[in-house]
């Protein structure tokens, strides 16, 4: 375990049993102090930007492939 990047939020638990977390990225919908809904994007140190895009690229073909199912089923 000393190997696997911290997981602050817990993410992690939601993977398949026997994998290992190598690092998060993701997408926060959060108020801010004024009250306003914002989008706050995150990415684990160690992660580049390149990385972290390409990460958010693939969990919005999978989003996009499960609702284009769903119309279709």
């Amino acid at each position: 375990m000393a190997d696997q990047a911290p997981d602050p939020y817990g993410m992690a638990d939601a993977l398949p049993e026997g994998c290992i977390p190598l690092g998060i990225t993701g997408i926060i919908k959060a108020l801010d102090a004024d009250g306003d809904t914002v989008i706050v994007t995150y990415r684990q140190p160690g992660i580049t930007a390149w990385e972290a895009l390409g990460m958010l690229i693939a969990a919005a073909d999978d989003m996009r492939a499960s609702l284009q199912r769903v119309e279709e089923g």
